[in-house]
């Protein structure tokens, strides 16, 4: 666990998406939760042996179950965005299934056992622009920004000079656009550029300040430009898939690059609905008919 400052904290080595509290004086403010529960059962013990006061919110960055999977072991006083809460809703059943067959596959039974217990806790408060939390001295502002997924959204610990960002902001590894718009993104990172921020916390990868965003930036106007022009020429998302040319601009370990070629995969699919949506049929699909 990494103190930021005296109030804030942050542990980028759980599995599924780093997290983070505040201690506020009037209660602690958690952002997102360990995806295993272990973790997450770890997390609350790290949190209760800094802080002596109850916990008072846990705010989601987005609804993936790498932000919200540990909400059941931490409280349920859960703000999310409206939009989170609306696909968290839908969690039912076949999600948790899903979540036990990965592990199956992966051969970790044991966090798959677990899973058949999951409680999805869903947000007793939504937002759907911006919402301040005053606590205790501290102002959180909770910002809604988009580009990752239609909910994803900031944390301003705005005395402190501390942004946690979810997956808007990740380091030294590929974002993930296939639930997001690349846009958004884009327009969502500089606003990030404009925030008084000392420090960012990114929702993988370690803790960082602005110089970060701008290789984020940079790969998503890359594959923007790629996925425009391969789009114009003609080509099929098949075609544009196998060819754009980022899968290379991180490092990848050895042991995730299959996951990471469907990741990048996804991505460049949904950037290439991005194109037909703002282009329409390209000139040489036109041509064809």
């Amino acid at each position: 666990m990494q103190q930021i400052t005296r109030d804030v904290y942050a542990e980028t080595n759980v599995r599924g998406a780093n997290v983070g509290f505040v201690v506020t004086g009037e209660g602690v403010v958690l952002i997102d939760s360990p995806m295993i529960p272990p973790e997450a059962r770890w997390w609350r013990e790290q949190i209760a042996e800094v802080a002596d006061q109850e916990i008072i919110y846990l705010i989601n960055t987005d609804h993936h179950r790498g932000h919200v999977l540990g909400n059941q072991y931490l409280t349920t006083a859960v703000i999310t965005h409206e939009a989170a809460w609306k696909e968290m809703k839908s969690y039912g059943d076949s999600f948790r299934q899903r979540l036990i067959n990965r592990f199956i596959k992966d051969d970790e039974p044991e966090v798959a056992a677990e899973f058949e217990n999951l409680k999805i806790i869903l947000p007793c408060v939504t937002f759907t622009n911006r919402m301040t939390l005053y606590k205790g001295g501290k102002t959180i502002r909770l910002i809604h920004v988009g580009g990752h997924t239609a909910a994803s959204s900031l944390v301003h610990v705005v005395e402190d000079g501390v942004l946690f960002t979810g997956d808007v902001v990740v380091k030294g590894r590929h974002p993930f656009i296939g639930h997001g718009n690349s846009k958004d993104w884009l327009n969502a990172l500089t606003f990030i550029r404009k925030l008084r921020v000392k420090t960012i916390v990114p929702g993988h990868g370690e803790v960082c300040d602005r110089e970060t965003l701008q290789m984020l930036s940079e790969y998503i106007r890359q594959m923007r430009a790629q996925v425009r022009k391969l789009y114009l020429a003609g080509r099929s998302k098949t075609e544009t898939g196998s060819r754009v040319d980022l899968f290379n601009f991180f490092p990848i370990p050895d042991k995730d690059r299959q996951r990471t070629r469907k990741r990048f995969k996804a991505s460049v699919g949904r950037v290439y609905e991005e194109m037909k949506t703002s282009y329409g049929a390209s000139p040489e699909a036109k041509k064809r008919k």
